[in-house]
């Protein structure tokens, strides 16, 4: 067996176990030694398609998440989200990048350049994984996240009031913080349970950043773009939602097992 379809096999058969799993656990499920089954487990770690979380075990990771958002299970879901983002990026003439939430990470799944520009390219990698308190698309999820589930969260300093803020506000900026000399503006895109005018909270699914060069995307420049940012939340929250299912924030939660 091929070192890549031994890759792959361990990779579904992890995915599809109770997560964190133990080295043993994997190795039973796919029938090879401990010995092999770490070295395959190793590798997909280093490429970053698994965690592994110490004697807890080996789960999935933000790779393999951005890889399952592209050709699994669900294909419609970039055919939803593409050609909101491009459209985008069209109108603004800057980036325009698309986050899911994925536990306390954000997953980056689709990134659009900035049209007829330098080549700079501030949309990040694809299934870059960032924790939710760093960066503006990271707070902006924050922000709607249920208070009881923020209870449990190491909010690196942020506090209770500076969320308030940013939700009442509907966006989030931020300058270098994950990518040096790049300036960019979040929004949330929330799914209605009960529909826009019903009393539920909103489950926030993820965000999207218009993003720039801090030289040609500064804070005056925002209110530029902050228009055609709200109305491609507004158009592609539904649109996301109704891929996702009944209960999306379940569905983006399973991502990561």
């Amino acid at each position: 067996m091929g070192t890549a379809l031994r890759g792959l096999q361990v990779l579904e058969a992890l995915a599809g176990m109770r997560q964190p799993a133990g080295l043993s656990a994997v190795a039973a499920r796919v029938g090879l030694s401990e010995s092999q089954t770490f070295r395959v487990l190793r590798d997909l770690e280093q490429g970053g398609y698994l965690d592994h979380l110490g004697r807890n075990g080996y789960r999935v990771a933000s790779r393999s998440v951005a890889l399952a958002a592209l050709i699994g299970p669900r294909p419609a879901l970039l055919r939803a989200v593409y050609p909101v983002v491009t459209r985008l990026a069209q109108v603004t003439r800057e980036a325009a990048v698309l986050h899911l939430r994925s536990g306390g990470y954000r997953v980056l799944v689709l990134g659009v350049p900035a049209p007829a520009r330098p080549t700079v390219d501030p949309a990040g990698v694809l299934g870059e994984r960032s924790p939710l308190v760093s960066g503006a698309s990271g707070r902006i999820i924050l922000a709607y996240l249920p208070a009881a589930e923020l209870a449990g969260m190491d909010l690196g300093g942020i506090t209770t009031d500076q969320l308030r803020v940013t939700r009442e506000r509907g966006y989030e900026t931020s300058f270098g913080e994950n990518h040096p000399g790049i300036a960019g503006i979040s929004a949330p895109l929330l799914a209605y349970p009960g529909g826009v005018d019903g009393d539920e909270q909103p489950t926030v699914l993820g965000a999207i950043t218009v993003a720039g060069p801090s030289a040609r995307l500064g804070a005056g420049d925002f209110t530029r773009v902050l228009g055609p940012l709200l109305a491609a939340c507004r158009d592609l929250a539904p649109r996301l939602s109704a891929v996702l299912g009944p209960d999306p924030g379940a569905t983006i939660e399973a991502l990561d097992l």
